[in-house]
């Protein structure tokens, strides 16, 4: 039996309403806890450009030396840290709402403590989205030079439609290998005894295969998406759980067999447990 994106996202839209407190709520809080923050640095960012700006424009000061004084090592070493900063806190929060959606699905009774949840396996948390977002680049650069040899082989045989055909095999290619992890921190939400690069391994067995449906399940969302700004993002409170409960839906079907169930006590029993 194939998977059913219908039934999947009504047991997500279920689950959303019988929660407490509302996921809607969950969510905001989310976003002002990561998104304020992020704001914060990038106002901070922002200052030396503004400041360079404003001498560039309103005096005499040569462009060289104002941007010699400006962005000093010392200055740009303070921004380098604090992005890198911001980047590890949003990984370990994600991983908090994640954990979030997947008890929601599950009908656990999640809520706003959960979003800490990151916290308390802060290397995990870390280490997950960055070996991800390590592994999908490097796999990535496979399609970027497929595009550069089809882009040559066009410049030597005066075919331009080989162009076109290696933009959109690097675009395939780019977007396939970005849903292979895309289980990994649900793996370790479950099984916290196994390790980060053995749920990246789980993750890409089993997405093999089923990227298609996750893609189109991803796509069906697309349109409230495009919705969203038109409420001032408030509409967003309420797609965001919807997809994050989807998606734990998904996995449940891919892992498990069926709709959402709370793994068995007792340690990986899961189809891809062997390796």
């Amino acid at each position: 039996m194939g998977y059913n994106r219908p039934q999947a996202k009504w047991l997500a839209r279920n689950a959303m309403r019988g929660a407490y407190p509302h996921p809607m709520l969950v969510t905001l809080v989310y976003v002002l806890l990561t998104g304020v923050l992020g704001s914060m640095v990038l106002n901070f960012a922002a200052e030396p450009f503004q400041a360079a700006y404003f001498y560039l424009t309103e005096t005499n000061y040569e462009a060289v030396e104002i941007l010699t004084a400006i962005f000093t090592p010392q200055r740009i070493a303070v921004l380098l840290v604090m992005e890198l900063l911001l980047a590890l806190y949003n990984w370990v929060m994600s991983y908090g709402y994640a954990s979030y959606c997947l008890r929601l699905a599950r009908r656990e009774g999640p809520g706003y403590r959960n979003l800490l949840d990151g916290f308390y396996t802060i290397g995990r948390a870390i280490a997950v989205n960055f070996l991800s977002a390590l592994f999908v680049f490097l796999w990535s650069l496979l399609g970027v030079a497929i595009y550069a040899g089809l882009v040559v082989l066009a410049y030597l045989t005066h075919i331009s439609l080989l162009i076109v055909v290696g933009a959109l095999i690097a675009a395939v290619w780019m977007i396939a290998v970005s849903y292979r992890y895309r289980l990994a921190v649900y793996f370790l939400l479950d099984h916290p005894e196994m390790g980060t690069l053995e749920s990246l391994r789980h993750s890409r067995d089993a997405m093999r295969g089923n990227a298609v449906e996750l893609f189109v399940q991803d796509l069906s969302f697309l349109g409230w998406l495009i919705l969203s700004p038109f409420t001032l993002g408030i509409l967003s409170l309420w797609v965001a759980p919807y997809m994050g409960a989807a998606n734990a839906n998904f996995y449940s079907w891919v892992v498990y067999g069926s709709f959402p169930q709370a793994p068995q006590p007792g340690g990986w029993t899961g189809p891809y447990g062997g390796m």
